[in-house]
């Protein structure tokens, strides 16, 4: 296990949960999982985990989140991702480094759906703690309002996801595909299942395959099974919940998804909220009564939706990521003042979540999470950021979502253990922390003052609503009964009115209640009856199931070497690693090594170019751990050339082959900037290389052969800002990208020529929503040697033209969505979106030319899963360019493309 020394009390408690939980994670795969590396990521905000293959290691993103399920976040942590090392382990163990991670990696990535092993992960944590989102009703939600509202959708849709409606997402699905499977089978066919698998794992569509072998049905089958008895269970419990429809602002929205979410109502009867949508990107925004809208200011990327309202002011906190090392992140505070619209970052390079404003807007309290994990709440100053006094959490517990009483004297917070959830006051005055609601196996979120009251989220009868402590006697009523969820609770105590999110088939929406009718719900039921979807899918009685805290037991620790470290080989590959580009992959036989801490990339490779039928040798080492990344690569191969010979008043082309030795160095700077909904990226880089030539099979041009090309350099700057794109956009909405390349021959004498080009690219918004405009322009300046190089986009179907030297490109390209029709091609592809364009490319455009295009056309493209993968996405399209010049080789041709992301 790899830290930070400032985390080694936390390291050590990690150490000891994941030795006792060991044996126990992976009791029903029949394969204790073998030994792994695993990094405590602790300079990130974010809460999240992963495991992987080439090389192996596990990663933790031990900063806990402001919103989860009720327990201790590395418990969790520990729990899911040492299930998937035990998948793996059950699936590909055989197959090692030094040579074969790779290769393991990518059959398990082949036969297992990302549901199974998502799902499967998601029951143990549920299965080996007393809480694990399969116990949570808010994380289901989306898959049962789908199902009680009608919308049943396919197999692939409800697992692939769809950008015009709200599905259940792998997780969800796959939980309760894989919890039905052990009860209705028994927890042994996970062994069984993966075994078979295991034995052969070329077989085609082996998942499938394997599961029809135990269970009669295939996954499309299986799917259509496991949602009608959740159909069955949820309708059964509506029934019985009996539950109430509230009204919902706005009145009217649009048929794509949307939320608005934590309503605060404004003097003026209007309401604020914090408003996204697939369509939109995150905006705070007031409504008025008749549900009209109006943008307040626009939000950068949040670990969870968050602002707080008061006495004419908004702050809300904001992810900002270190200018050059994407895994060290801070959580800032930024703050708008309504009366005079002016936006200010209140903090810099914090790690305070969840800020909240006092009443006069003077204070604003949030929760402080150090890169130790030592929790405190934290009084800051406004406007200038200051912190006034710092509370640590009692006995370190997680405090969420902190929020004042109407005196400023008091905050209000949820507080999160290994026991479960409570509600936790802290006195200013005297700095002192009491219990106002003792532990809870309950999801308890966002408390708030309401008179003698405190208003809350819990999910005591089996679906999330809106609670009240009586401060004095400790008695809680139900104050909702929503059909499907209530959230984020406010009690106006000037108009009386409780204020909430109540969660629909398209979002959430904004509902109100008068607190005094409130009183007179009948609640459903207590906290001693407690409904957890996780007892009726999956039985309680498994031997390897504890609810224990394992003893931190002190191991000896040293520091890390990195040096020592540094060289890992771990898997022999076709490509160098890298699959992030259809054009760049060079097939070949790769050796790899990657450090465990990403540092130190190391490549040794061989491939064997058939055109020139030629070998070529590669080694290449990347460093990344300083300001600037430095790479090293050094090339032996064969090259092809011609020479003209004129003889006997006649011209002839002579085929000339030779090798060459290449070493490359390379040092790049590239940083990344984040100010509320926009980015900036900037960098420069400089390479230079040094060429050594042999083997010419022409001995008659050794005279005029150039045998070494000694330092050309290579200089790049480039500049890139642009606004956040929702989820719909198909190009941000603002942009513009600018780089400058420049290259030429300091040392030498024989050989002369410099490079210049520079592009820019002009992002504009549409005629409508999530339409783009594109334009580029694009020039390029050249001699000697580089005459002719193109270092810049060219119009399209450029190979299909005459060639003609290119000084420019002026290229417009206007994109919108066509169509959103989540079809399935049976398992072949699953098609999400079409989408269509409009281009237009000009060259050498200058004053004496006419300004028309050298081509222009129409292009159709479509977002679409193939095969069933979940990644990569894939990008699909045909371009029909038509030739607009005399003579042209062909007047209409058609160009493809295929692009994928991840």
């Amino acid at each position: 296990m790899i830290y930070p020394a400032s985390f080694e009390n936390e390291a050590q408690k990690v150490a000891s949960q994941l030795e006792f939980l060991r044996k126990r994670v992976s009791a029903t795969l029949g394969k204790e999982p073998r030994k792994i590396s695993i990094i405590l990521q602790n300079q990130t905000v974010e809460s999240n985990g992963n495991v992987q293959l080439a090389p192996r290691r596990s990663e933790f993103y031990t900063t806990p989140p402001q919103q989860g399920d009720f327990q201790d976040w590395l418990n969790n942590l520990a729990i899911h991702e040492l299930r998937h090392v035990a998948q793996f382990d059950k699936l590909t163990g055989y197959l090692r480094a030094p040579f074969f991670e790779q290769l393991a990696l990518a059959i398990y990535g082949v036969t297992l759906p990302s549901w199974f092993f998502e799902g499967d992960a998601v029951v143990s944590e549920t299965v080996l703690s007393p809480a694990g989102r399969g116990r949570l009703p808010s994380w289901e939600m989306p898959f049962r309002t789908n199902l009680l509202s009608g919308r049943t959708y396919s197999y692939q849709k409800d697992y692939l996801g769809s950008l015009k409606d709200l599905t259940p997402g792998f997780y969800e699905l796959g939980y309760f595909m894989t919890a039905r499977m052990q009860r209705v089978y028994g927890a042994d066919i996970m062994d069984s299942l993966m075994t078979r698998m295991a034995r052969l794992p070329i077989r085609p569509y082996n998942f499938s395959n394997s599961l029809r072998k135990f269970t009669g049905y295939n996954t499309r089958r299986w799917h259509e099974q496991t949602r009608e008895e959740l159909t069955a269970l949820w309708r059964k419990q509506l029934a019985e919940n009996n539950p109430i429809d509230y009204p919902l602002l706005p009145p009217k929205t649009t048929d794509k998804p949307e939320n608005w979410l934590l309503p605060r109502p404004l003097s003026d009867q209007r309401i604020i909220a914090l408003h996204q949508g697939a369509q939109h990107v995150s905006a705070i925004m007031v409504m008025d009564s008749l549900g009209r809208q109006k943008e307040v200011i626009k939000t950068g990327r949040q670990t969870e939706p968050n602002f707080s309202y008061a006495a004419g002011k908004v702050v809300w906190d904001e992810v900002r990521r270190h200018a050059r090392y994407g895994k060290r992140s801070y959580n800032v505070i930024n703050l708008y003042d309504l009366e005079s619209r002016s936006y200010h970052q209140l903090t810099r390079k914090s790690r305070y979540f969840s800020p909240a404003l006092r009443p006069d807007a003077h204070r604003v309290v949030a929760v402080e999470i150090d890169e130790s994990n030592a929790i405190s709440l934290v009084v800051i100053a406004v406007p200038n950021g200051e912190v006034v006094a710092r509370y640590p959490s009692p006995g370190n517990i997680l405090l969420q979502t902190p929020a004042f009483d109407p005196t400023g004297t008091k905050v209000i917070a949820t507080g999160v253990a290994q026991q479960g959830t409570a509600i936790v006051e802290l006195d200013i005055p005297t700095g002192n922390y009491r219990f106002m609601l003792d532990w809870q196996s309950q999801q308890i979120e966002r408390p708030t003052y309401a008179d003698d009251e405190i208003a809350f989220k819990a999910h005591y009868n089996g679906i999330d609503n809106i609670y009240a402590l009586n401060t004095a006697t400790g008695a809680i009523r139900q104050c909702t009964n929503a059909r499907f969820g209530a959230f984020n609770p406010l009690v106006d105590v000037v108009s009386n009115q409780l204020w909430f999110n109540s969660y629909q088939v398209n979002g959430y929406r904004i509902s109100k209640v008068s607190w005094n009718e409130t009183r007179d719900l009948a609640t459903q039921k207590t906290s001693a009856s407690h409904i957890s979807y996780f007892k009726p899918l999956l039985r309680q009685d498994y031997a390897y199931r504890t609810t224990d805290t394992p003893e931190t037991v002190i191991l000896p620790s040293k520091p890390y070497k990195g040096l020592k470290n540094l060289i890992n080989f771990h898997s022999l590959s076709i490509d160098n690693g890298s699959f992030d580009n259809l054009d760049a992959i060079n097939p070949g036989v790769y050796w790899l090594s990657d450090d465990l801490l990403n540092t130190a990339q190391l490549r040794l490779g061989y491939t064997y170019d058939g055109d020139i039928r030629s070998s070529e040798y590669l080694a290449s080492i990347a460093y990344q751990r300083f300001f600037p990344k430095f790479s090293l690569e050094y090339r032996n191969r064969g090259q092809v050339g011609t020479a003209r010979v004129i003889g006997n008043g006649q011209e002839q082309l002579i085929g000339l082959h030779w090798r060459e030795n290449v070493t490359t160095l390379k040092i790049d700077i590239p940083l990344v900037f984040y100010r509320i909904n926009h980015v900036f990226t900037t960098g420069v880089s400089a390479a230079t290389s040094y060429t050594q030539r042999y083997g010419l099979t022409e001995p008659r041009f050794q005279n005029q052969f150039i045998e070494r090309v000694r330092f050309p350099m290579h200089y790049q700057f480039y500049f890139n800002h642009q606004v956040r794109q929702s989820a719909l956009d198909l190009a941000p909405r603002w942009g513009q990208h600018f780089s400058v390349t420049y290259r030429h021959f300091p040392f030498e004498n024989r050989l002369k020529g410099a490079h210049l080009s520079l592009r820019s690219a002009f992002f504009f918004p549409g005629l409508w929503r999530n339409h783009s405009l594109l334009a580029r322009f694009s020039y390029q300046q050249r001699n000697g040697m580089y005459q002719i190089t193109n270092d810049i986009p060219l119009v399209s179907g450029y190979d299909q033209l005459r060639p003609v030297p290119v000084d420019n490109t002026l290229l417009f390209s206007y994109r919108f969505p066509i169509a959103y029709p989540d079809w399935s091609i049976g398992p072949l592809a699953y098609i999400k979106r079409f989408k269509g364009g409009l281009f237009a490319d000009f060259q050498n455009v200058d004053s004496e030319t006419p300004f028309q295009p050298r081509t222009f056309g129409v292009e159709l493209r479509s977002d679409m899963n193939l095969l069933r993968f979940y990644l990569p996405n894939f990008d699909i399209g045909v371009k029909l360019v038509y030739a607009n010049e005399a003579n042209p080789r062909q007047r209409f041709f058609a160009t493809y493309s295929i692009g994928y992301s991840y």
